[in-house]
């Protein structure tokens, strides 16, 4: 309601923001009333939850832990021929 109405009074970039639970985060279990874009108050446009990649990356670090602690036993093993 509050929307419609700045939009009434010659608001038309009147929006809420994180009310959307569509978005990239889930709905943000609060929102803001944000008269401008989302950049001028220092939030992102579009946002996501970076902690979903989580596993991935542990994932990924890992994997290249492994790949050195290889890699530093090859170095001893393959230096003392």
């Amino acid at each position: 309601a509050r929307v419609e109405t700045l939009h009434e009074r010659g608001v038309p970039e009147a929006r809420l923001y994180g009310e959307d639970p569509n978005d990239g985060v889930g709905g943000d279990a609060a929102f803001f009333l944000l008269l401008d874009e989302p950049e001028v108050y220092g939030l992102p446009p579009d946002p996501i939850v970076t902690t979903r990649d989580l596993p991935a990356m542990w994932k990924r670090a890992g994997l290249a832990a492994l790949a050195m602690a290889a890699a530093t036993v090859a170095a001893f093993v393959g230096g003392s021929s």
